[in-house]
């Protein structure tokens, strides 16, 4: 009796894990296929490259944080 409920636990286990994976993968690997490739910039100030939907920009300057965006630009 004991491993049929080892057995029972393992099989919900599984299931509850194929489950959310297939609720959760198949939407983003769709969604990254059909749309545009990212634009990828390098932050101003560190150099960091992250894409263009993550950064903040001020004007035509993308930069990694709102700390980088503050200090500026750093020049060599």
């Amino acid at each position: 009796m004991k491993y049929l409920i080892v057995v029972l636990v393992v099989v919900l286990v599984v299931w509850l894990m194929l489950r959310s994976r297939a609720a959760s993968g198949p939407a983003k690997r769709s969604a990254q296929r059909a749309g545009q490739p990212l634009e990828i910039v390098a932050c101003r100030h560190c150099g960091v490259h992250l894409p263009r939907s993550e950064c903040v920009v001020d004007g035509k300057d993308a930069y990694c944080s709102e700390a980088h965006r503050l200090a500026g630009t750093r020049t060599p």
